[in-house]
Parts: structure tokens; C-alpha cells; sequence
């Protein structure tokens, strides 16, 4: 017999083996139930997502249910992001009751999937999920932090022999080419690392949620601490301060995306907020990003997503740009007035704060 039935903290051991079998990315237990079950958006009842279950094998599919808090003009608006979604090979035909199951969710204003790939994609097409209107949410913006470092990895992508040996002038090359791309840029002095979240993320999240006609996930201190892992923070994720006055201007949060197969370090921007969405924060922000990278060693960071006047703000700092695999950030609602407004790319600053992409 084959069922579909909610997801229990019990399940993590075999749901983790289905996302093994499966390629997806495995998390540790701590970080599964800081995720599942500690989400403080999570109602009670709220279901932590669904597995597909086979009397004789055990569980073969899962598909993960991610409760969040969105705000539009003032207004909270329920979400929730599906992820996670994996099913053995010769139980593919069943998928369809794993995602039905988060499709009837009645309390939900929002679904959203952030980390999509293209199989997703085509099946979030046919069940009317829109893509995020964005005209870049497929290319990463990218600078080049370490030379050698980038040069190394991208030989071994190729699989040239010797790529560490040949590193060296392969590094000289792109630093040459980067000379003439790009003068020096240098972060405002107010600018400053943190090791956490204080009270002035509450202050800064009441004014940017003031930005009209803009959906935003809640940013609130304890919204951050929780979805960037708490005690965990030091160990993955840098934060940026632009202080102005005692209070905040703008912060950026970036977090470490290592590409391990060809030893290639990096870091993704998952945030960058600022005040007005003034350009001049912008570019202070992500050079001093830049510039800590580099005291690093880091190779590469890497930015997805943004709406267009902070894009074009970081267009003088000169960025390479890749092609990702596939589409990644699809949504859908019930509300036809959400929906109609949504449809506006003016609505969105669409990132990998969004959904599970940063998780």
C-alpha cells in the first residue's frame, strides 16, 4: 500500500536517506528541527510537510512545508514555500499527492518555491504557479575575490590537469582583465561587521516595512536570528553594517555557498536591505562584502535576485554574470487582488531570503 500522510519529527532519519537517494542537499538533525519544527510561523497544526510512504519499503518521497510571514502594504500576509520535494525513481507517478497536499492549504495567501529546479519548473507551470517577475532571477551577478582561488577551481570544472599549478598565470590573466574592467572601490567608513542581530534590526525592519506596494518577508531581529541559525551565525554567515546615527542605514547578511566538488569557496548575498533603496547604501554595502571576501581568501560572492535599482546600483562595481540551471523562484495565491498587484515587478525585491534559499 502506498499513503500520504504529515511529516513527524520521528521521520527525519528516513526522510533525510530519500533526499540522499535523491541528490538534494542533507541537512543535520539540529538544523532539520530549527527548520520543522521550531519555525516560529509554524500554528499549531500547521503540518510540516508530507511523506509518500510504502507499507513494505518505508518512506520513498517527502515534501517539505515551510510556514512564513509576508507583509504587503502593512498587512501580513500568509505564506508558506514548498521544498525539499524528492521521490524514489519508480515512485515517481505518486508525486502528485505530495504537492496536492500543499496546494490545500486554506489559510495560506501565498505559495512560493524559491529553490526550483527545472522538472519543478515545468510542473509549477502546469499548476499555474507564475515566475517571480524578475527579469534576471536565472543570473547571478558574481566578483571574482581571490584569483588564483577562482582560476583553480574553474580549471578543475574543465578537468585540465595540474589546475593548481596552472592557477598561477591562468590568476594573472583574469586579475589583468579585471584592471581594466573595474578602479578600486572602497566601503563607507560607518560601515561595520557584526556578530549578530541587536535591537536596531527591529527599529530599521519598522521603516522599510513603511515601503508601499512592496511584499516583503518579515525582518524583524527574531525573524533573522531564527532563519539564519542562531548560535550557528558565525559559522556560515557574515553581517554588515551600514550605521548612521546610532541606528542602521542598510545591512547586508551573506552566507558561505561553497562549490566543494572543484574546491571553489564563495560566498551568496542572501540580503541586502537599505533605506529607500538608496544606491549609494548599496554599492557600500556589497563592496565592503567584496572586501571581506577578500581578507578571506574567499574566492567568489555571488548575488541572485534584487529588484532593479539596486542591480543597476552595483552595475559600477563591474560584476561577472552565470547562467544558473534553471528558473527558481515561482508563486501563486487565491486572492485575485494580491495576485493582480503581484504581477508588477515594482512588487517584489525577490531574494534568497526568500523561501528555503537561504535556510
Amino acid at each position: 500500500m502506498i499513503q500520504v500522510r504529515e511529516m513527524t519529527p520521528k521521520d527525519y532519519t528516513s526522510v533525510v536517506e530519500v533526499e540522499r537517494r535523491n541528490g538534494l542537499v542533507i541537512r543535520n538533525r539540529e538544523d532539520w528541527l530549527r527548520i520543522c519544527v521550531r519555525n516560529p510561523y509554524r500554528a499549531q497544526g500547521t503540518p510540516m510537510g508530507w511523506v509518500l510512504e510504502d507499507s513494505d519499503q518505508g518512506l520513498v518521497g517527502s515534501f517539505g512545508n515551510l510556514p512564513l510571514s509576508y507583509e504587503w502594504n502593512g498587512e501580513r500576509v500568509p505564506a508558506a514555500a514548498g521544498y525539499a520535494w524528492a521521490v524514489d525513481t519508480e515512485y515517481r507517478h505518486y508525486s502528485a499527492r505530495l504537492i496536492r497536499r500543499w496546494l490545500r492549504q486554506g489559510d495560506t495567501h501565498l505559495l512560493m518555491t524559491s529553490t526550483a529546479s527545472g522538472r519543478v519548473g515545468e510542473i509549477l507551470r502546469a499548476l499555474k504557479f507564475r515566475p517571480v517577475p524578475h527579469p534576471d532571477y536565472d543570473t547571478a551577478l558574481y566578483w571574482i575575490t581571490n584569483h588564483r582561488g577562482f582560476a583553480a577551481g574553474a580549471l578543475r570544472q574543465l578537468g585540465v590537469p595540474g589546475a593548481s599549478w596552472l592557477s598561477r598565470p591562468a590568476a594573472v590573466a583574469v586579475r589583468t582583465m579585471d584592471a581594466f574592467r573595474r578602479s578600486k572601490h572602497h566601503a563607507a567608513p560607518a560601515l561595520r561587521r557584526l556578530e549578530g542581530f541587536d535591537e536596531r534590526f527591529d527599529a530599521f525592519w519598522l521603516e522599510l516595512r513603511r515601503t508601499p506596494d512592496r511584499l516583503l518577508a518579515e525582518r524583524t531581529r527574531g525573524a533573522l536570528v531564527w532563519h539564519f541559525g542562531g548560535d550557528r551565525l558565525h559559522a556560515r554567515t557574515e553581517i554588515l553594517a551600514l550605521e548612521e546615527g546610532g541606528g542602521l542605514k542598510g545591512y547586508l547578511v551573506m552566507f558561505r555557498y561553497d562549490h566543494e566538488d572543484i574546491g571553489l569557496t564563495r560566498y551568496r548575498i542572501a540580503d541586502l536591505q537599505v533605506a529607500d533603496d538608496s544606491e549609494t547604501a548599496c554599492r557600500a554595502l556589497v563592496a565592503g562584502a567584496l572586501g571581506l571576501a577578500h581578507e578571506q581568501g574567499v574566492h567568489v560572492v555571488e548575488l541572485i535576485g534584487f529588484n532593479a535599482r539596486k542591480r543597476q546600483a552595483l552595475m559600477s562595481l563591474r560584476p561577472r554574470r552565470r547562467k544558473l540551471p534553471s528558473w527558481l523562484f515561482y508563486y501563486r495565491t487565491p486572492s485575485q487582488e494580491l495576485g493582480s498587484a503581484l504581477g508588477a515587478p515594482s512588487a517584489w525585491d525577490p531574494c534568497p531570503f526568500d523561501g528555503d534559499a537561504s535556510l
